[in-house]
């Protein structure tokens, strides 16, 4: 899925380590994650870097294949996104590349040993999208979203669970819901600006056909049938999210409280849709910074979809 980088750029890295890239990381972890990085002020400090590190990492993956220059000119995208791979193979190796991503990344596999399917997870489902690869089913839509999402959910497991856990003992079936979870709200925040910006559908293309909606032809958002296709998504996050909240409780007890905020506040952006009349065609959902704040304490998502969906009955 597509991301911006808010003003701070990989290109505007420090060539070297130091307080410098220290701050750098931090910006760039802050100016491009609102909800993540929120949450991550609540993890353990002494993971808080590698977790913005390893977010750097996914980041630079997502920008090969997640900018309107990709989908321009799809072969020189590919040719990065190989470069990028077998970077990732001599950093995983033990001989970083010198730009800093690289050798900051391979500091952070010495130390917390990250699940290398993981990381090349990511590169595969990059390749989806610049491969073009249509999203035929449901099915094809979970295939998708546990490459560049349910990896990324695995991926931050060593930071988030006790060091005595064995790796084979960690909640990674309920992190990698959690990650799909969020990878379909993402999808449903960003349906117009997916289609507009880089001509891609990721709503299944059979949905959109029992809907009466040719894939990436921009829906009526008031029309039950795509009221009733964006709920059925809803739905299927939504039972992830109930999977990864129950893991939480799996995580050493200094990480609970920020994933449950990151889930809690991301999984508010479902409620945001409805909020909008179902609107994400052409206008993006986004949750305020105080219901970010309020769902730190307090889970309303419930009790808010049922008034937005009883407002969207008397709608009809």
């Amino acid at each position: 899925m597509r991301a911006g980088d808010a003003g701070v750029t990989p290109g505007d890295a420090p060539r070297s380590s130091g307080t410098g890239l220290d701050r750098w990381i931090d910006a760039y972890f802050r100016g491009n994650s609102r909800t993540f990085s929120f949450a991550t002020r609540l993890l353990p400090r002494r993971v808080r870097r590698s977790v913005a590190v390893v977010y750097w990492y996914c980041r630079t993956i997502d920008n090969i294949a997640d900018r309107p220059e990709a989908s321009a000119d799809r072969a020189s995208a590919l040719d990065r996104l190989d470069d990028a791979r077998r970077a990732l193979d001599r950093c995983l190796a033990g001989h970083p590349d010198a730009e800093p991503l690289w050798t900051e990344l391979a500091r952070v596999h010495a130390e917390w040993q990250l699940p290398e399917h993981t990381l090349r997870e990511l590169i595969e489902g990059a390749r989806w999208d610049l491969d073009g690869r249509p999203i035929r089913t449901m099915d094809d839509l979970i295939a998708y979203s546990e490459l560049v999402a349910g990896s990324i959910g695995e991926m931050m497991l060593p930071f988030l669970t006790p060091g005595s856990v064995d790796a084979s003992a960690r909640p990674v079936r309920a992190a990698r819901a959690l990650g799909v979870a969020m990878q379909i709200t993402n999808i449903l925040r960003d349906v117009g600006e997916d289609l507009h910006v880089l001509g891609r559908c990721y709503l299944p293309q059979d949905l959109c056909r029992d809907a009466g909606m040719k894939p990436g032809q921009a829906p009526e958002p008031s029309d039950p049938a795509y009221r009733r296709l964006v709920e059925r998504l809803m739905e299927e996050a939504e039972s992830r999210y109930a999977s990864g909240l129950e893991g939480i409780e799996r995580l050493d007890p200094g990480a609970r409280l920020g994933i449950r905020a990151a889930a809690r506040a991301y999984r508010e952006i479902l409620n945001e849709v409805r909020a909008n009349r179902y609107d994400n065609w052409s206008r993006r959902a986004v949750v305020p910074l105080a219901r970010r704040i309020a769902r730190v304490a307090t889970d309303g998502y419930g009790r808010r979809k049922r008034v937005l969906m009883r407002r969207a009955e008397a709608d009809r």
